[in-house]
Formats: structure tokens, C-alpha cells, sequence
């Protein structure tokens, strides 16, 4: 499956209906689909924490901020 593109619930699940030798359920498939939203958003984030040089050294918060900002639930539809 791609997961390059942010795909829908529902592109997702209609793309596993059309591979059913996968044999996944209708819970499994959605299951896969959060944890590949949950992925991108971890990766995602951790692209965006500030970091390099000394003077790019952000706070805890700056860093809570920058990773819980950085992948917004409207992409998981």
C-alpha cells in the first residue's frame, strides 16, 4: 500500500477490499490505516524539531509545540 500520499479511510479501505487475498477484516484494515497516519505524523515531527547549531537548541515546550502541531488530525479522514 502507498502510504506517500495521505489516502482517505476510505481510499484505503476500498483498496483493501480490492486485494482480498490479504485477508485483512474490516478492523485490521483500519487499524493499518491509523498506524500509517501515525507514522507519517511521528516522522513529520521529527523533521520539524529545530535543531544544529547551539542556538537552535529549542525548550521542552518549543519542542512539545513543534511535534503535536505537526500533523494535523484533519490528514486521518
Amino acid at each position: 500500500m502507498k502510504n506517500e500520499t495521505k489516502q482517505t479511510a476510505e481510499e484505503f479501505l476500498k483498496e483493501c477490499q480490492s486485494n482480498p487475498h490479504k485477508g485483512w477484516s474490516t478492523r485490521k484494515a483500519m487499524i493499518e490505516f491509523a498506524k500509517l497516519h501515525v507514522e507519517k505524523a511521528l516522522k513529520v515531527a521529527f523533521e520539524d524539531v529545530p535543531c544544529g547549531s547551539s542556538s537552535d537548541i529549542s525548550s521542552a515546550e518549543e519542542i512539545y509545540e513543534v511535534i503535536f502541531n505537526s500533523y494535523s488530525l484533519e490528514n486521518i479522514k
